[in-house]
């Protein structure tokens, strides 16, 4: 029985669910001046993968995630000021402690490459 037990409150324990929001051609949460930019000519880092999750103990959150402070990891993971082709997911997991946050991934581009600041 306690083996049995065990082997439920393991399981239990590994059990996440990642749920895909939504697709992003563009997002950023930067000032960013597009009309005389060539973006494919900028730098680029791919497959960046920003995130923000935050910690819960008994239904009780400890913080709230937010989808700009993934995206601030992701540029700043990236250098840069704007991602592309971006993909956006919330994940969780929860058994008496637990976490939930976003993760968004995609090509981090610095379109401030080159400027005289």
């Amino acid at each position: 029985m306690k083996k049995i037990l065990a082997i439920v409150a393991t399981l239990l324990s590994l059990s996440a669910c990642t749920t895909h929001l939504t697709d992003f051609t563009m997002i950023s949460t930067k000032n960013v001046a597009l009309n005389k930019t060539d973006i494919d000519n900028k730098p680029q880092k791919k497959n960046v993968l920003g995130e923000d999750k935050k910690f819960m103990f008994l239904f009780i959150p400890f913080g709230i995630p937010r989808i700009e402070t993934a995206v601030n990891d992701a540029l700043a993971k990236g250098n840069g000021d704007l991602l592309i082709d971006a993909s956006l997911d919330s994940s969780g997991w929860w058994f008496l402690i637990g976490q939930s946050g976003y993760e968004i991934k995609g090509t981090v581009v610095n379109t401030r490459a080159g400027e005289i600041q």
